[in-house]
């Protein structure tokens, strides 16, 4: 830290002597400081890193591998995978390509019913109930429960929650059984959790 203030004194007009003294720099230091030259090599590192910058800019999802890719593509200068890396760190820059998320998977485990309201012309009296998943701005998967009523095409009742649990289904459906009459015909879908929503539903429903 020393050093760049030595120039600093002697254009203040101190004596060099005297300058590295107080600092207690040696003079041999001091002039390996001064007459120093960058290397052929970090000359050229310094001279790749405009162009780095200048191609992440152009192509804004480019991580390392692409750009180091379309430099030996091109007519401008060859760089590797590795010195993209270094440089594109000493820039403080890196992809803005984001991970991507896959939606969690269910699994059918019970046999299949047939769809009893798929013929039904008056569903007055017919609620349908559903769980699925929704992505939030900031990637994260959450459950979704509701109660549907068909014939309106309106949400009766609703539930968010982080796990696919009893408590779920169970809170949608005291929400829509709290402000509406109780149906005479329950319809689900047959995912992963029909069996235990299924039960839910006719314990509420004969309570």
């Amino acid at each position: 830290m020393g050093l760049p203030l030595v120039n600093q004194f002697l254009a203040q007009g101190y004596a060099l002597v005297r300058i590295l003294s107080a600092l207690k720099i040696k003079p041999s230091t001091y002039y390996n400081w001064r007459h120093w030259q960058p290397s052929r090599q970090e000359k050229r590192r310094e001279s790749l890193k405009p162009y780095i910058l200048d191609v992440w800019k152009t192509f804004k999802f480019y991580g390392y591998r692409r750009i180091a890719a379309y430099s030996q593509q091109t007519d401008g200068p060859k760089v590797s995978g590795y010195m993209t890396l270094k440089l594109m760190r000493e820039l403080g820059i890196k992809s803005r390509m984001q991970k991507r998320y896959r939606k969690p998977k269910t699994v059918v485990t019970v046999d299949q019913k047939p769809n009893l309201i798929r013929h039904l012309h008056d569903l007055s009296g017919v609620w349908q109930t559903d769980i699925t998943y929704i992505q939030l701005t900031n990637h994260r998967w959450v459950y979704l429960a509701t109660v549907l009523d068909p014939e309106k095409r309106k949400v009766l009742g609703y539930k968010i929650g982080d796990t696919m649990t009893a408590e779920l289904a169970t809170s949608a459906l005291q929400m829509a059984l709290d402000k509406h009459r109780k149906p005479l015909i329950i319809h689900s879908d047959m995912g992963s959790h029909t069996r235990v929503l299924n039960l839910i539903l006719n314990v509420k429903i004969m309570a």
